[in-house]
């Protein structure tokens, strides 16, 4: 018999297993549904990632290609500028005066940047990304190199040859050039800025031979035991190829500011009739006031020049001749024929100068009428038939011995320098008015009126040389040339005191073949250094004046018994080498300079002291027009042109378009 209990447990169990079946039979397939829905999404993220890694690589290649084309363009411009440049260190000649014949950009530069116009010029090696790029027109049709401003200045460091300029051409750039990368991806870039071309063609080296003009006194010839130096205060820089001779005078003696130096390794003290031959003074003798350092021995020895003709040369054409800048000097042109002479020169009343045969003694000027000359009289200067050209000259040639007199115009107003030239009782006057560009001759009862003035020009390329004072101002140079003796030089004296010789602005070289004979003050409008501290005026315009010959330079008193010159004064270069300073005239008092000296050999002279007060212009690149040059020394430094230089300033710079749209 079954109990109760029992039956009921079956039946709940049976009861629990149809639910089981009820519950197994609803869920079917549902794994299916799961795994399908797993399976969407994770396609779903792997198409997302696809989709995201490919639009990277899109944007990195897109990317890519533009940061490409940029350097490309970057690169181009770089390239054509580049170009530019080292076609203009080629293109222009950097001994030249001017180094291009004009402002206008060089055909040969402007040619380099052809080929990349043309055509795409590619880069980059064989095995990376290569790119490329060509130049494109510029924004508003600019040209690529334009026009330059042209300057030209005195090369401040060249005190050998006043010819010396600092050229400098500033050519405006334009560069737009297109890059382009892989794919039609595409950049323009514009650049503008300067391509500065600069050179120095006569600028010097350490060492290069000065002119004399840079000495307060320069002595080729100076004897042991010859005789003492006339005592006085000497400025500036002195020197001897000889040896110094020393009085032993008593104070105030010799003062000595400047440098003081000879060639030989002994100097002379002499003391009444003994003399004594060393490298310093004997005991108890009244030593100099040498400057800081002393007497200099065993110095190079300086050689003079040995010719003038170059002066006449530049009558003629304003040229003259550039300095000997090697040694040996090569062998220089020879003087002007008398032929080339008689196309040029003639007299107030016309007459020219003979193309051959004797020359007839006159002032000869040169000067030309018609031919466009504004003036009826005529233009002073030259003028090539052939050529159909005009052309500058340098001053005055005057055929004879001739006497003459320098006066600077003291009215308000009036800038003019006169020169009288008497010869046999016959006066020239000549007028040089710089500031309204005339030339004013006068004869008797005739005057010649000219347009233009004396001019100095480059041997070289023939343009005028704008020599300026250390103060800024512009010198106006003239040159007389007198092929026989100056028989009377001097300024002219009013109320017992002279009057101003030189002008103001206004450089005045006087020339001969023969001796100068100095019989008068001749003084500056205005001194360019105080006296007798010599020291330099601030601003001062004043002029300068030298005197050049081959023969002696004979001094006479002023009627004050004394002698004053404002001036650079050099007797040099004479064949027999015994040019120098004389004192026919007698006894001289006291003889100042207030510039310089220099002779072939010191002479004996009649003076009771001699003041030089060197010219302190004169240390930078200045001196009377046309005025010699030392010659370089066998194995000292020649004189090297300054190599020109091309410098790229770089103005604006601009991406201005993109795939050539230009709306970047």
């Amino acid at each position: 018999m079954k109990s109760r209990s029992s039956k009921s447990s079956t039946i709940i169990r049976r009861k629990i297993a149809g639910l089981s079946s009820q519950r197994r039979a609803g869920t079917r397939g549902i794994a299916l549904i799961i795994t399908l829905i797993l399976l969407l999404l994770l396609s779903a993220a792997s198409v997302a990632i696809v989709l995201l890694v490919s639009s990277d690589s899109m944007i990195n290649g897109f990317y890519r290609n533009y940061r490409g084309s940029f350097y490309a363009s970057d690169s181009g411009v770089n390239v054509v500028v580049e170009s530019m440049k080292n076609a203009l260190l080629t293109a222009g000649n950097g001994a030249g005066n001017p180094p291009f014949a004009s402002g206008a950009a060089p055909t040969s530069v402007t040619a380099t940047v052809t080929p990349y116009q043309n055509s795409f010029y590619t880069f980059g090696d064989a095995n990376s990304w290569r790119g490329k790029f060509i130049v494109v027109a510029n924004p508003g049709g600019a040209p690529v190199l334009g026009t330059a401003i042209v300057t030209s200045a005195p090369n401040p460091v060249d005190r050998t040859n006043p010819a010396d300029l600092l050229w400098t051409y500033k050519f405006p750039y334009t560069v737009t050039v297109r890059g382009e990368s892989a794919g039609s991806e595409g950049e323009e870039v514009t650049e503008s800025g300067t391509l500065t071309y600069s050179s120095a063609p006569g600028s010097v080296g350490a060492g290069g031979p000065p002119l004399f003009s840079d000495y307060g006194a320069f002595i080729t010839s100076f004897t042991a035991c010859q005789g003492p130096l006339v005592p006085g205060t000497m400025t500036g820089p002195f020197f001897t190829d000889g040896q110094w001779n020393f009085g032993n005078f008593a104070a105030p003696g010799y003062t000595f500011t400047g440098s003081i130096a000879q060639q030989n390794t002994v100097a002379s003290w002499i003391n009444g009739g003994s003399c004594t031959n060393s490298a310093t003074p004997p005991a108890g003798f009244r030593v100099p006031a040498f400057p800081s350092g002393g007497l200099k021995l065993g110095a190079q020895a300086i050689t003079p020049p040995t010719d003038s003709w170059s002066q006449v040369q530049a009558v003629l054409d304003g040229k003259g001749a550039l300095p000997c800048t090697v040694s040996p000097c090569p062998t220089t042109t020879p003087p002007p024929t008398q032929a080339q002479m008689s196309s040029e020169l003639q007299t107030i009343s016309g007459s020219v100068y003979p193309a051959s045969g004797v020359v007839p003694n006159g002032v000869y000027i040169p000067y030309y009428t018609g031919h466009g000359c504004p003036s009826a009289s005529g233009c002073f200067g030259s003028y090539n038939t052939s050529t159909s050209t005009a052309g500058k000259a340098g001053g005055f040639f005057v055929q004879g011995n001739a006497s003459i007199k320098l006066i600077a115009s003291t009215t308000s107003g009036d800038l003019t320098q006169t020169y009288q030239i008497t010869q046999s009782g016959v006066t020239t006057t000549i007028i040089v008015d710089n500031v309204n560009s005339t030339t004013t001759v006068k004869q008797g009862g005739t005057t010649l009126s000219l347009a233009g003035v004396p001019a100095q020009l480059d041997p070289n390329s023939g343009n005028p040389i704008a020599e300026t004072n250390p103060s800024g101002a512009v010198v106006n140079p003239t040159l007389v040339y007198v092929n026989g003796s100056v028989t009377g030089l001097s300024g002219n004296w009013s109320s017992g005191a002279p009057v101003p010789a030189i002008q103001d602005n206004t450089g005045v070289t006087i020339a001969s073949s023969g001796a100068v004979s100095i019989t008068g003050d001749i003084t500056y409008a205005h001194l360019p250094v105080s006296v007798p501290s010599d020291v330099a005026v601030s601003g001062t315009n004043a002029g300068v004046f030298g005197v050049y010959t081959n023969q002696n330079i004979n001094l006479y008193p002023d009627p004050n018994g004394n002698l004053t010159v404002d001036g650079s004064l050099a007797a040099i270069g004479g064949s027999s080498g015994n040019a120098g300073f004389a004192t026919p005239g007698g006894s001289i008092s006291n003889w100042t300079i207030v510039g310089g000296r220099a002779e072939d050999h010191a002479h004996s002279v009649s003076i009771g002291s001699g003041n030089t007060y060197f010219d302190t212009r004169f240390k930078a690149n200045f001196g009377p027009p046309w005025f010699p040059t030392a010659v370089p020394v066998p194995g000292a430094p020649a004189i090297p042109a300054t190599p020109p230089q091309v410098l790229v300033t770089r103005g604006a710079w601009a991406e201005v378009g993109r795939n050539g749209n230009g709306n970047y």
